[in-house]
């Protein structure tokens, strides 16, 4: 099977890595075999791939409505995937007429794809809308590269908090400057560790990992509790957080904003669910203080990405569906 596939940017950005770049090497011994073309360069010259490819595979692009219409019309198959809430955006809205433009793209694949992918019920639920054939597929991960560390924490060891996220997110983790402050200044065992590609500011000392590909896993097991700070508002709604997965994958339990999607992933066994200044006080004070707490959840955690959350599991549902759609 020949997947012709479109991507918003490279095959690093993390949507097309853990939605299909991952999978590539299975599918590749099953004889499917995925072809790349980035939105930017898309033109009618590609028309003649979409009509040689078995499959038209769009990984959440829009573009313009009368070229993707004619692709959507030339390809034998369609399969559209979307594993955020592309019908909005975080921060500031869109225009009215942005916003009316984008989501009049996005209709035309939801109605005229044979089958819509998204990571999680809550945006499929939006997909069946427009969509009769919505299949859920979930954000998976690799299990023996992310895995809990395979040690006993020493007693008088600290209890290491930490928050791993791009750039772009930091924001979010100086939110929560006061909060750690407070407990780092009452709590002399507590160390704050965080990895990312650009240095957050906060006021108190923390020890920074500069991102580098493939060290991720390796941060994580170094963490007691992992930090899941989000906005509400639609957009984070439909996020089924990478984040959270890994940092259960490793046994560490997450104390964060449980809503929409992520209450699919978190839940009371896995995580401490909180909103204001004192919740996110009381779930990291309830945790540093029993270890055997961040133990059990650890392991509940575990458990949970080992039966949804696999990459071993995930890829056989998402073959079924390439080759059904």
């Amino acid at each position: 099977m020949d997947v012709l596939t479109i991507i918003s940017r490279d095959l690093q950005k993390a949507s097309t890595l853990f939605r299909v770049v991952q999978y590539l090497d299975y599918f590749n011994s099953r004889d499917i075999h995925f072809r790349f073309l980035q939105r930017k360069s898309l033109s009618r010259a590609d028309l003649t791939s979409v009509r040689a490819s078995d499959l038209l595979f769009n990984q959440k692009c829009l573009f313009n409505y009368s070229l993707a219409k004619r692709m959507i019309h030339e390809s034998r198959r369609t399969l559209f995937d979307f594993d955020d809430a592309i019908f909005t955006r975080p921060g500031k809205p869109d225009s009215f007429i942005t916003r009316l433009r984008e989501r009049r793209r996005l209709k035309l694949w939801l109605t005229q794809s044979n089958v819509v992918t998204t990571p999680n019920q809550y945006l499929a639920d939006y997909a069946r809308k427009w969509s009769k054939v919505v299949e859920v597929i979930p954000m998976a991960i690799d299990l023996e590269q992310w895995r809990p560390p395979g040690r006993e924490k020493t007693t008088n060891a600290a209890i290491v908090i930490g928050w791993a996220g791009a750039p772009v997110n930091i924001p979010l983790l100086e939110s929560l400057n006061p909060i750690l402050t407070e407990l780092v200044n009452k709590n002399k065992n507590l160390k704050i560790a965080v990895l990312s590609g650009q240095r957050p500011r906060l006021d108190v000392a923390y020890d920074y990992y500069p991102f580098e590909a493939g060290k991720e896993a390796e941060f994580v097991q170094k963490l007691d509790i992992g930090l899941l700070p989000l906005r509400k508002d639609e957009f984070s709604m439909g996020k089924s957080p990478i984040k959270a997965i890994q940092y259960l994958a490793c046994g560490v339990p997450v104390v964060g904003n449980v809503f929409g999607a992520t209450s699919e992933i978190l839940n009371e066994r896995n995580s401490i669910a909180v909103n204001t200044r004192d919740e996110w006080i009381d779930g990291l004070r309830r945790l540093i203080a029993q270890p055997e707490l961040i133990r059990s959840m650890g392991e509940a955690g575990r458990e949970h990405v080992e039966a949804h959350h696999s990459m071993v599991q995930v890829r056989e549902k998402f073959l079924k569906i390439l080759c059904a759609a």
